[in-house]
């Protein structure tokens, strides 16, 4: 399961495309006539899960740097 993966094998990149394609399937699912709430559920599933991983990235960048600054503090 890639959540359970190391956060710097993350593809910031391609996180961020599923993030955007998710939310404009989002979108298009609820606009259309009539409603396709399946879709929706789906692209709702699948951002949620992005956003989750976005945030782990995010996490690990955060305390890459941070370590990296307290590394430089004692030298």
């Amino acid at each position: 399961m890639d959540t359970k993966k190391p956060p710097e094998t993350i593809s910031i990149n391609m996180t961020g495309v599923m993030c955007v394609y998710s939310a404009l399937f989002m979108r298009f699912a609820w606009v259309v006539r009539p409603r396709n709430l399946h879709l929706l559920v789906c692209h709702a599933s699948n951002e949620t899960v992005q956003l989750y991983q976005l945030s782990r990235w995010l996490r690990a960048q955060r305390a890459l740097k941070n370590r990296s600054m307290a590394r430089n503090l004692t030298i």
